[in-house]
């Protein structure tokens, strides 16, 4: 059987398990199909773990934490319609929930894991490979978790989509809920009241002089208010009301400088302290292009491929900010796909092919 053929069935099978992790659905199944995948080839060391119901596998080969790379596969997935979950092909493209993110470059890093248990024990890459379940919730119940294990390397690899070029920088992630108190009233009335949602929108109009909504692709924080909440009568000036914000912050501006903003933005005389929560903080990720290790995938790619992977930074997290947040250089680097977390999300299979031969080159076999 080709490689080509191999990764498609292997995807395809990834890819009918529904492992949802917002719903910890499946979770389990889709690890131990990588376990079943591997028990032919004992020269794999694996080792089982799971926080809080998500369960994760390492797979390494030797007794060593610390290897020289690290690659990461998120087997976890955002929900899909049910036809989604019955990957297919069309114009050399496989489409399915999961192919593009990130169930194909999994199938790459199980594959190269049954060549690399063929070789004889000197000939062997220092290399682990980490499979996760809880990437698109967060990632502390994952590749966090084994950060903090200990499982380090001189370079770690999450095999995100990046169209075989490098991922080197990432916004962080603040999620925050701002909450502004009112006085109730019938909404005939409105004088007779105060209305928090009016407070919320005058906040939200002086936090949009700090951070405007950029017009193109920009690297500079962004704010995107995502869910108001409040009020339980149509014809009732609320009691309260809570607006939530997605915050995406740039490595340079920090997210305590952005925080402060916000609550700048919203206090009011009468409430100087406004009440912001933070639901989540995500860190950046954050590697200089300049990092040595960096030039090692992008020299493996050009022997192997013979094309030029380029750097770049992305809007969006990955789990690939907890090792640069460690001080470990991490990237994103992955094959070529399109249509992340849409109705039509695909992987190109070539890309698979490609990247499954560009990873080999950066593990010298």
């Amino acid at each position: 059987m080709s490689i080509r053929t191999t990764l498609v069935d292997l995807t395809t099978r990834l890819v009918a398990i529904p492992s949802v992790s917002a719903e910890k659905r499946d979770l389990q199944p889709v690890i131990d199909l990588v376990v079943a995948e591997l028990a032919a080839y004992p020269a794999a060391q694996l080792h089982h773990r799971d926080a809080s119901g998500y369960p994760m596998l390492v797979v390494n080969f030797s007794q060593e934490l610390r290897s020289d790379i690290i690659l990461n596969a998120h087997l976890d997935v955002v929900p899909a319609r049910p036809e989604q979950w019955q990957a297919f092909e069309r114009n050399g493209k496989l489409y399915g929930r999961g192919t593009q993110d990130m169930k194909g470059s999994a199938a790459v890093y199980i594959e190269i894991i049954k060549e690399i248990a063929q070789l004889p024990a000197e000939q062997r890459p220092s290399v682990s490979f980490q499979f996760v379940t809880d990437e698109e919730i967060g990632g502390a119940n994952g590749t966090a978790l084994l950060r903090d294990e200990g499982w380090h390397a001189n370079l770690f690899i999450a095999g995100e989509p990046t169209n075989l070029n490098i991922c080197h920088g990432a916004k962080g992630i603040l999620w925050l809920a701002v909450e502004q108190p009112g006085v109730p009233a019938h909404g005939s009335r409105p004088w007779e009241g105060v209305n928090p949602i009016e407070r919320l929108a005058s906040g939200l109009g002086r936090l949009y002089n700090y951070y405007p909504t950029p017009e193109q692709e920009i690297w500079r924080t962004t704010v995107t208010p995502s869910i108001i909440k409040g009020g339980d009568a149509g014809n009732r000036i609320p009691a309260n009301a809570q607006l939530n914000l997605d915050i995406r912050w740039t490595p340079e501006e920090g997210a305590d400088a952005v925080i402060d903003n916000v609550k700048q933005a919203f206090a009011t005389p009468s409430e100087p302290n406004a009440n912001v929560q933070i639901l989540h903080r995500g860190t950046a990720l954050n590697t200089a292009a300049e990092e040595p290790n960096l030039q090692r995938i992008v020299d493996a790619q050009q022997t192997s491929l013979g094309r030029e992977a380029q750097l770049f930074r992305e809007h969006f997290g990955s789990d690939a900010r907890f090792y640069s947040d460690a001080g470990i250089p991490a990237v994103c680097w992955g094959p070529e796909g399109a249509g992340l977390h849409t109705d039509d999300e695909w992987v190109s299979i070539d890309g698979l092919v490609d990247y499954y031969h560009a990873v080999k080159a950066l593990l010298g076999m």
